[in-house]
């Protein structure tokens, strides 16, 4: 009872998954609750193998709920799929899945040659799953808001019973004041506060904030009660907890990520020093951050400059790729170089640059373009970040990889090695001190018995000796 220190935890996810086809079934013994069957198979054996193959179960269900792959069903089979998985439920199973807090019934492991499979059965919400499970709770002035939540956890590598049942606890407490946020307006009247497009029909600030505070309940909630507790048949624990979530940090982490979307740092890269020049100095006046160092940038801006001699003059193409520190381009600007022609003498090519960034068409453009390349950004995962192993630290590449995948709010992990070193690309939401937390216990047990030395080389690099 009353205040405890939350500690870290896990859960285990993704390993190498067998990449068979799914093959979804329909459970109708029970009509008015109708189950949606999958399995997913890991190759393997043991604890990390069926916890890969839970997890893999899920993805493929997540992929069914989001349309990424169909079935061929009975008319019968359609219409009780369409009343009881519509929009709205889909949503909730969904951000469920991704988040780690969806409950669903899991089979015994089965060896299936090299492989191990586990069969996952999933079924419609409660309604007051459905509703937010808010009732009667208000985002105002209070400084706390207290939620009754359930969470399930069981014995794991590093993790005891109880301590994953209160972490998917508090990851629900978490999701639950998210949703008295949203319900109440606060969180998108503070998002359009900030964007200049707020009506890109691909962006999700709500699911983008979800993931990004999935890995950060341990800095919202300030304390919590045990209301009950029930041990299951399986080994696993039940926790209903009284969860006190904080106001104020939940609206300053929220303004954080909101800040990186409407306004993240930016590094420009021209060949014309007048170009440079002139696109910082535009952007700076727009509010962004500028970074001299494409290792503490969001955003990098390639600009490519092309000059044009017409018959009416000299003309200036330009052309601005929005990318990441490793590649990936996320949005493009353009200008339209007959916009002006001025005589072919020195010194023209600055007025032009000068002119074409000058206008407020332009600078509209180009910040409403910024923002789009942020926020297909958040939406893959966030920024992507480096981890740069020491073959030491590094260990069994392929339990590093699992362990990595478990942490909520991390994605789309890479591995190479390069120059004797381990290197690991992920996406996260959070930045790069935060991460660094969140990775240190992963790492404990991964190698209980080498302690891992982890510094933050900048926003996007973190090295680990």
């Amino acid at each position: 009872m009353g205040r405890k220190r939350l500690t870290h935890g896990v859960a285990l996810s993704t390993l190498f998954v067998s990449l068979t086809a799914s093959a979804l079934e329909l459970d109708l013994s029970q009509p008015s609750s109708l189950a949606l069957v999958e399995q997913g198979c890991a190759y393997g054996r043991g604890a990390l193998a069926i916890e890969a193959a839970k997890a893999q179960g899920l993805n493929n269900l997540r992929l069914f709920l989001e349309g990424e792959t169909s079935f061929s069903f009975s008319t019968d089979e359609s219409m009780l799929l369409d009343e009881q998985y519509d929009q709205d439920t889909r949503e909730v199973l969904i951000s469920g899945i991704a988040q780690g807090t969806v409950h669903a019934d899991f089979g015994r492991p089965e060896i299936q040659g090299d492989d191990t499979c586990v069969t996952v059965r999933l079924t419609p919400p409660a309604d007051d799953a459905l509703s937010g499970g808010d009732d009667g709770i208000a985002w105002d002035s209070q400084p706390t808001i207290s939620v009754v939540v359930t969470g399930e956890g069981k014995n794991q590598s590093g993790l005891t019973a109880r301590q994953a049942a209160e972490q998917d606890a508090f990851r629900r407490a978490i999701s639950q004041a998210l949703g008295v946020m949203v319900k109440s307006g606060y969180l998108q009247q503070m998002y359009s506060s900030m964007s200049a497009d707020t009506n890109n029909d691909d962006f999700n600030i709500e699911e983008v904030t979800r993931q990004s505070l999935s890995m950060q309940s341990q800095g919202m909630i300030t304390s919590w009660n045990e209301i009950a507790s029930q041990k299951q048949a399986d080994g696993s624990l039940s926790l209903t907890l009284d969860v006190n979530v904080e106001r104020q940090k939940m609206e300053d982490k929220v303004a954080q990520l909101i800040k990186s979307l409407g306004q993240p740092s930016v590094h420009v890269n021209a060949r014309l020093p007048v170009v440079k020049s002139v696109f910082s100095e535009t952007l700076a006046g727009m509010g962004f951050d500028l970074s001299s160092d494409e290792a503490q940038s969001t955003i990098i801006l390639d600009v490519a400059e092309k000059a044009k001699v017409t018959s009416s003059g000299l003309q200036l193409e330009i052309i601005a790729v929005m990318r990441d520190s490793v590649g990936n381009q996320y949005a493009t600007w353009r200008n339209d170089p007959t916009f002006m022609s001025l005589p072919n003498e020195p010194g023209m090519l600055d007025q032009l640059a000068a002119i074409h960034l000058a206008t407020d068409q332009t600078k509209q453009a180009i910040k409403i373009q910024l923002q789009t390349a942020a926020e297909k950004m958040a939406m893959r995962g966030g920024p992507v970040r480096q981890l740069i192993f020491s073959t030491r630290a590094a260990g069994q590449q392929g339990q590093l990889f699992t362990l990595l995948s478990a942490i909520n709010g991390v994605s789309d992990i890479k591995m190479a090695t390069k120059s004797n070193k381990v290197v690991v690309q992920l996406r996260s939401l959070s930045n790069a001190s935060e991460l660094a937390q969140y990775i240190e216990p992963t790492l404990r047990v991964h190698q209980p018995k080498y302690r891992s030395k982890l510094s933050v080389m900048n926003e996007y690099q973190i090295n680990v000796l």
